[in-house]
């Protein structure tokens, strides 16, 4: 009870304004009290970050939809895209490199089954939040639910609810807590 009382006035705390590097402890210590409100604060400030840079993602085309063409990854803008990603410093290498061995299975597919119309299969939707309902669960924000924090050595997991379930996977990486996976619960 105790655990969960100090979580949720961090979070509070937290969701107050964004936590800028003077704020910080730059003797951060492993401790599951710290670690717990750190992962979470690394998931609130990158879902805060992805709200204010999403119209900027969005305009990143990831596939080639021209007239009469078969689609194609558009690998320059794939990317382009995953930099923009990286540049919230909140994400690891593994999960961009995730989304680049994703983006060539998407482009062996299409060579396989040719598409020419219609949504590209497997781009129907926010590849962050895994969601078509990205815009509505972004501006929900303030209703963000935190589920629970579990802590484990290096490792954190932090679900929470935001129009659907999810759960954040996080690592510790030269001591910042880093998001290493992004699953859409309700979506599996």
């Amino acid at each position: 009870m105790i655990k969960s009382t100090i979580i949720l006035t961090a979070l509070v705390l937290m969701t107050a304004g964004p936590l800028n590097a003077t704020n910080r402890n730059p003797s951060y210590t492993v401790n599951n009290h710290t670690d717990a409100e750190e992962a979470t604060r690394t998931v609130l400030d990158f879902l805060g970050w992805y709200k204010a840079h999403i119209s900027s993602t969005s305009k990143i085309i990831l596939v080639n939809q021209q007239a009469g063409k078969n689609y194609s990854v558009n690998t320059k803008n794939t990317e382009q895209y995953l930099a923009y990603l990286k540049s919230s410093h909140k994400l690891t290498d593994t999960y961009l490199n995730e989304w680049r061995t994703y983006f060539k299975e998407r482009q062996a597919g299409f060579q396989l089954s040719p598409q020419h119309e219609g949504p590209p299969t497997g781009f129907e939707y926010d590849l962050v939040m895994l969601s078509q309902d990205v815009d509505m669960q972004l501006n929900s924000l303030k209703a963000l639910k935190i589920n629970s924090v579990k802590v484990h050595q290096n490792r954190a997991s932090v679900k929470f609810f935001l129009l659907e379930d999810y759960e954040f996977r996080l690592v510790c990486q030269n001591n910042h807590w880093l998001i290493n996976e992004i699953l859409n619960l309700s979506a599996e």
